[in-house]
């Protein structure tokens, strides 16, 4: 693991002396599947900072679940997805902006000082003088079709409706309340997360996200930038038209690049040196189905042109490792990161 101030100097775009990764971040399929391998891959050679999640604590009252269905603490429906990996919404818990504000009042999970922030302060203690960075997942946009359903916020956001512009504010606020919160924990970065892209093109107009959701994200940012943390943020798909935006935001870190939806050689000739970027390893072909010869040429290629020995860039998987990945690419991939990361 790298020291606090050698992560520093990779998101600040200096070298370090190696290129810090990510490696053991595994769906849980494949750990029930590998477990004695994924216990030594995380001796062999772990990440290089600390994790943690944020706790909310639940206040919405237990749904009447359809048989599959699952809840979360915000009250939120889901159902395993037909592949078995993972998970997506099934029906919405609020439809009205009077619903909403009933919801708001007695159903949002609660920030709640010291149990929100405890398990946080706990991992800053137990790895002092390492980076340590707190996971505010899902909070914001994604987190508005999973309490009101997909198509109905994409019609909520066209029309310009009461209840997409009470739910912009309040969930801005309710992140906004979280990373001033996780900033007394003593973390050094807080990593927010919404899928923008599906795999072609992003989900909005590059203009109605300009319009509609830029200035929350600033207000995010600018929280905690000025707070001291950095600011990292997870966006899954094609989100090539959002990468200068989020530049002229100013946020630290962007993961975790999908090569599947991306141009990747586009991207970093475009982009590197001015944000973090963080993964790029291909977890839907090359893991699955390559070699230790593909995998090994994917990494030095990233790490090439990222120009990662300069800073400014992270080594990951683009996502999760799936259960159908071969364990043995998942050791090559390791080893590729840590051969190439020292050179």
């Amino acid at each position: 693991m790298l020291t606090k101030q050698e992560m520093k100097a990779c998101l600040a775009g200096e070298p370090t002396p190696v290129v810090p990764a990510r490696m053991c971040w595994f769906d849980g399929k494949f750990i029930e599947k590998h477990r004695d391998d994924v216990e030594q891959m995380n001796r062999t050679y772990g990440d290089d900072f600390a994790q943690v999640d944020a706790t909310l604590k639940r206040r919405a009252a237990e749904p009447e679940l359809e048989p599959g269905e699952s809840t979360d603490e915000w009250g939120c429906l889901f159902a395993a997805a037909p592949d078995g990996v993972g998970s997506h919404p099934t029906r919405p818990i609020v439809t009205t902006i009077s619903q909403w504000r009933t919801y708001v009042a007695q159903g949002m999970p609660a920030i709640e000082p010291g149990h929100f922030e405890g398990q946080a302060r706990k991992v800053v203690s137990d790895h002092p003088g390492e980076y340590v960075l707190a996971q505010l997942w899902r909070t914001f946009y994604e987190r508005m079709y999973m309490l009101i359903g997909f198509e109905n916020l994409m019609m909520e956001i066209a029309e310009g409706g009461e209840l997409f512009k009470a739910m912009l504010h309040d969930l801005r606020d309710f992140t906004i309340r979280g990373i001033e919160l996780l900033a007394q924990s003593g973390v050094d970065g807080v990593f927010l997360a919404d899928d923008w892209g599906t795999q072609h093109r992003l989900q909005v107009s590059p203009a109605t996200w300009r319009r509609d959701f830029k200035p929350a994200y600033a207000a995010m940012i600018d929280t905690g930038h000025s707070l001291g943390l950095d600011m990292w943020l997870h966006s899954c798909g094609h989100i090539d038209d959002l990468i200068p935006e989020w530049i002229e935001l100013g946020l630290d870190v962007i993961a975790h690049l999908q090569p599947a939806a991306l141009d990747l050689p586009a991207i970093a000739r475009a982009y590197r040196g001015q944000i973090t970027f963080f993964g790029g390893i291909d977890v839907q072909f090359n893991l699955v189905s390559g070699t230790r010869a593909s995998i090994r040429d994917e990494v030095k290629w990233l790490m090439d042109n990222f120009d990662a020995h300069s800073g400014g860039y992270i080594a990951a998987p683009s996502n999760s490792i799936m259960p159908e990945t071969p364990v043995e690419n998942v050791w090559h991939m390791c080893e590729a990161i840590r051969e190439f990361g020292r050179q």
